[in-house]
C-alpha cells in the first residue's frame, strides 16, 4: 500500500506517456473491460487509452498525474466540454477522466486529483464544470457530490458496438 503523503500530483509530461498510457488501460479495464467484448475492449483502449492518444491530448487538455515513489497511481485529465447533451456557455469546463489504480483506491488519492484539478486555472475560473460518471460506480458519484456536483441528466456513448448511458453532473459555480 502507497502512502497518500509522499504523493505528487504534477502536470503529465512528454516522459510519461508511456506509463499514463499503461495506467489508463489498466484502470479502464479493471473498471470496465467484463461489460464489453474482448475485441470492443481492444479498440478502446487502443482508440482512447494509447500513448498516441495521450501525446495528442496533451496538447489541448491538461492532465494531471499522482505519482507515488515514481510510480503513476492516477490521473486526472480535464478541457473544454465535450458531452454532447451540453449546450456549452463560455466559461464551461468538463472533468473528462479521474482514475485511480485499483491497489491504491480507498487511500484519498481519488480526492487529492480532484482537489488539484478544481484548484487548477483551467478549472478554478470555470462559471461551470461538467463530468459524466458511471452510475453504478457508487464511490465516484460520492466524491463528485463531496464536492458540490449535482446530477443534471444522462448521456450516451459508444464502445464499440455498445451504446453505453453515464449520468451527467455539474458543479454550478453560479447557483452555489
Amino acid at each position: 500500500m502507497r502512502s497518500v503523503d509522499a504523493l505528487v500530483i504534477r502536470p503529465a509530461e512528454p516522459s510519461d506517456l508511456a506509463a499514463l498510457a499503461d495506467l489508463a488501460k489498466r484502470t479502464w479495464s479493471n473498471a470496465f473491460g467484463e461489460g464489453v467484448s474482448p475485441e470492443d475492449e481492444a479498440a478502446e483502449l487502443q482508440e482512447r487509452r494509447s500513448e498516441s492518444y495521450f501525446a495528442a491530448v496533451l496538447h489541448e487538455k491538461t492532465i494531471l498525474v499522482a505519482e507515488s515513489d515514481r510510480v503513476l497511481v492516477g490521473y486526472v485529465q480535464f478541457g473544454d466540454v465535450a458531452i454532447p447533451e451540453i449546450e456549452a456557455r463560455n466559461g464551461d469546463r468538463e472533468l473528462h477522466r479521474l482514475y485511480v489504480e485499483r491497489a491504491s483506491q480507498g487511500q484519498g488519492i481519488g480526492r487529492r486529483l480532484l482537489e488539484a484539478a478544481l484548484e487548477h486555472p483551467r478549472l478554478s475560473e470555470a462559471r461551470r464544470i461538467f463530468l459524466q460518471v458511471w452510475d453504478e460506480n457508487e464511490s465516484a458519484v460520492r466524491l463528485y457530490e463531496s464536492f458540490g456536483f449535482r446530477r443534471i441528466g444522462t448521456t450516451t456513448f459508444t464502445v464499440g458496438a455498445e451504446t453505453m448511458e453515464d449520468a451527467v453532473m455539474v458543479f454550478d459555480k453560479t447557483h452555489a
